[in-house]
């Protein structure tokens, strides 16, 4: 409008709705150029709805996109593209058999008289990896690589496309610290050059480092944009949830009890050496460690997802050596994935069948599951744990991160489990399912059970936990108490540059 200074990107009264629910109710957004905008709101806001409208992925059922004063008609992908606008989604979009570069300039790839030039198409994919400083080869297929090299190279295929409008929708979930501290360098440059980045992301932390703008959404409404600087994190979580979090998170304020696990001098060439410690009744025990020091391949021995070659594993003071997963669960052992979506829900099952799935001897009478009874124990969790969905048929996979992880930890109590493992607790959830998870483990600790908690996320960790171990290069480098417990010192021990094992005292 004549003589008003008009935002660089502007979303007006942007409604939209899937099968009569509505997903966004009039959403007006605007975004300024050169800045770092995060927008926030819990699972089922309707964040990544509206990134995928303006990426081209959904259309709008009624509102406009603006950009540099101009109305612009989004209808496709290309047609995001063509208006200079890239697109990092959180679920991976790279074909496996592909190279790493065919990847990157899969919709732009240089072709001469009808054949690709692999010479140039690799140059290229090398030069921008090497700007973005990554030990990636260009002629590598991607099935090769790690999630997190995947998740790089996504953001890579974003940047070739040199887009004015970078979005980028939970982009560190599978990265590694040096790879997100990469990732922070990546989005500053962008910043200086005078691109606009749009950042979605359940981590805070990132929020606050990163942007310079936060708008919030919540159950598909505009609640506000503040400046980052003027707001602080118990507010800006009140925004989200729409009432007051006194705790975001808990205290691990009672006493443990007796030995119930412990490990003596676990060793795994190639992965793990001489790991011992012990875990108590009621207590959070967290674990530490940068990406790939092994401290996942530790705690899957416990379970039986592998085989230590020697050392022992005690429950209760004798020794034990699950096989497999299934003979760890009639020790009353439980655990959680990391990997949620690809080994932890049965995505076209329903709730009830994933809460299920592990008891159904238990809950049938000569080979036949009694319906009935599987419906008592999904109402009895449903109650205990807070759990929201339509009905009992409804599939897991159409619930929100928070809800199926919910289900997870469910799974595991259903078996009557004395130890639990958690890898990743609240890895891809939004922060009023965090603050209910964290809930649910103190109170689950308070009541007896002894909980291994294996977190990237060294908050998560200072607060919920009584002890933190440090695993570096495959060797437990600290066994810290509560009172020492500070990100910088956790961060030392688990680099290698010092040693603590004040909680073994």
């Amino acid at each position: 409008k004549e003589g008003i200074l008009m935002a660089y990107i502007e979303l007006r009264n942007i409604t939209k709705s899937f099968f009569g629910v509505k997903a966004l109710s009039d959403v007006s957004l605007s975004f300024e150029k050169g800045e770092v905008h995060a927008v926030v709101g819990e699972n089922g806001a309707g964040k990544s709805t509206i990134m995928k409208i303006l990426g081209g992925i959904y259309f709008a059922d009624s509102g406009e996109i603006w950009i540099d004063g101009r109305k612009r008609n989004i209808d496709n992908v290309q047609d995001a593209i063509n208006n200079g606008i890239s697109v990092v989604y959180q679920e991976l979009n790279l074909m496996p058999d592909l190279t790493v570069a065919e990847n990157i300039f899969l919709y732009d790839l240089p072709v001469s008289r009808m054949t690709v030039e692999k010479n140039k198409l690799n140059q290229q994919a090398a030069q921008l990896l090497q700007e973005m400083e990554l030990d990636i080869k260009p002629t590598e297929f991607v099935s090769m690589l790690n999630v997190s090299q995947q998740q790089m190279v996504e953001v890579a295929k974003a940047l070739s496309r040199n887009s004015d409008i970078i979005i980028m929708d939970e982009p560190t979930a599978a990265l590694n610290n040096k790879e997100v501290e990469t990732l922070y360098r990546i989005i500053r440059k962008l910043k200086s050059q005078g691109k606009t980045v749009i950042y979605i992301s359940h981590r805070l932390k990132e929020i606050f480092d990163l942007s310079d703008r936060v708008s919030v959404l919540r159950d598909g409404r505009y609640i506000g944009t503040y400046n980052t600087k003027d707001i602080d994190q118990k507010t800006l979580v009140e925004k989200m949830v729409g009432r007051e979090i006194s705790s975001f998170y808990t205290t691990a304020d009672h006493e443990p009890g007796e030995v119930v696990l412990e490990v003596r001098n676990l060793c795994k060439e190639g992965y793990y050496k001489d790991i011992s410690f012990k875990l108590r009744k009621g207590e959070l025990l967290g674990i530490a460690g940068l990406m790939g020091c092994h401290r996942e391949e530790i705690v899957k021995s416990i379970y039986g997802l592998m085989q230590p070659d020697s050392g022992e594993i005690l429950l209760h003071g004798k020794p034990i050596r699950p096989k497999s997963p299934s003979e760890a669960l009639k020790l009353h052992i439980g655990y959680v994935t990391e990997d949620r979506k690809n080994s932890g829900i049965f995505g076209l099952m329903t709730v009830r069948e994933n809460l299920t799935i592990s008891v159904l001897k238990v809950l049938s009478k000569f080979g036949i599951i009694s319906g009935k009874a599987e419906q008592k124990m999904l109402d009895e969790y449903t109650k205990r744990m807070n759990m929201k969905y339509s009905n009992a048929f409804q599939r897991i996979n159409s619930l929100s991160g928070g809800n199926q992880q919910k289900f997870l930890l469910a799974r595991a109590l259903a078996r009557g489990c004395e130890v639990l493992i958690m890898l990743e607790p609240t890895r891809g959830i939004d922060v009023g399912a965090k603050a209910e998870i964290y809930a649910m483990l103190e109170e689950l600790a308070k009541q007896g059970l002894a909980i291994i908690i294996v977190s990237s996320e060294l908050p998560e960790i200072i607060s919920i936990c009584h002890r933190t171990l440090t695993i570096f290069q495959g060797t437990l480098t600290g066994d810290i108490p509560k009172e020492k417990m500070e990100e910088a010192f956790i961060m030392q021990c688990a680099t290698g540059n010092t040693t603590c094992f004040e909680g073994r005292k």
